[in-house]
């Protein structure tokens, strides 16, 4: 987390994500700012199409010396023609990023609550962790409240407990791994197995969850040096709730991207749903393919 891609457009939204970032990577990070043309963005309102590309790369240029003057050591602005989700992929790609971080723009009181085109597009697409950073007040990254982890089944849970293992290492931070025991038996959230396991026994499931909780822990210490403190909780209620309340206190919630088991097709599940529109803090999601990759790790280095 201290190369960062960020997505803006003039909106309140992104400029709370651009402060969060600017505290993220730190003196010697580096930030991407970029802005794009599609859907219209608030920094062009009312320029003639054949000024905007510039009109654009003026305010976003501006944005950069107001928001992040030397507080950070590298920056860069990208101004596209390209739909916004597009712009941010390439971009991540482009500088290697560790994270896209985009603004939640959800009213605050706002029912129902909608994840924005932007925001959907980037999870059908994800390739790279996604940060989505509430509107309301979120504590720094290091301000040292725990890095939460929502723990289902699949390559997609292994993913987010490997990098938030590794982030909380590097930023000298707990984790806690959280598994809601209330699951419906819906397809979407956990696949055949969640549909299964509904069905058995609950003493049987309750010690598979336990033994689950057990396995992830020591996978998230397998992959780091030196040792972090690991906690586990298995809550009663549903995955969507329960995350929500554990993102309260926490510093991140991390989520693994879940992949249909059937159709292998990207699922963007309630829990998940829920959690981008209702967390307090910000939310990482995290792909479950190339998690040992570039768009799955954690730098560990400035």
């Amino acid at each position: 987390m201290r190369n960062l891609v960020v997505g803006v457009d003039g909106a309140p939204a992104s400029r709370h994500a651009l402060d969060w970032a600017v505290a993220a990577v730190g003196p010697d990070g580096a930030l991407h700012l970029v802005a794009a043309s599609e859907p219209a963005s608030g920094f062009v309102a009312g320029e003639p199409p054949e000024r905007v590309g510039a009109a654009l790369r003026r305010a976003v240029t501006a944005l950069a010396a107001e928001a992040v003057g030397d507080r950070v050591a590298t920056v860069t602005v990208t101004a596209s023609a390209a739909c916004a989700a597009d712009a941010l992929g390439a971009a991540a790609q482009d500088h290697a990023a560790d994270a896209i971080v985009v603004g939640a723009h959800v009213a605050p009181r706002a029912a129902p609550r909608r994840i924005g085109a932007t925001i959907r597009h980037l999870l059908d697409t994800l390739a790279t962790p996604l940060v989505v950073v509430p509107s309301g007040p979120v504590g720094a990254l290091d301000a040292g409240g725990p890095v939460i982890v929502g723990v289902g089944h699949g390559d997609a849970t292994h993913a987010a407990v490997r990098w938030a293992a590794r982030l909380a290492a590097e930023r000298e931070l707990a984790i806690g791994l959280v598994r809601a025991t209330g699951e419906q038996p819906v397809f979407d959230v956990d696949g055949l197995l969640n549909l299964l396991a509904y069905y058995i026994d609950p003493a049987q499931r309750a010690v598979w969850t336990r033994e689950d909780l057990a396995m992830f822990a020591a996978e998230a210490q397998a992959v780091t040096d030196p040792e972090i403190a690991i906690g586990t909780t298995a809550v009663p209620g549903r995955p969507a709730h329960r995350l929500v309340d554990a993102s309260a206190t926490a510093t991140l919630l991390v989520i693994g991207r879940h992949r249909s088991m059937l159709t292998g097709d990207a699922q963007t599940t309630r829990s998940l749903r829920h959690a981008l529109t209702h967390a307090r803090c910000p939310v990482v999601v995290i792909p479950a393919d190339g998690a040992d990759g570039r768009g799955g790790t954690p730098a560990t280095e400035g």
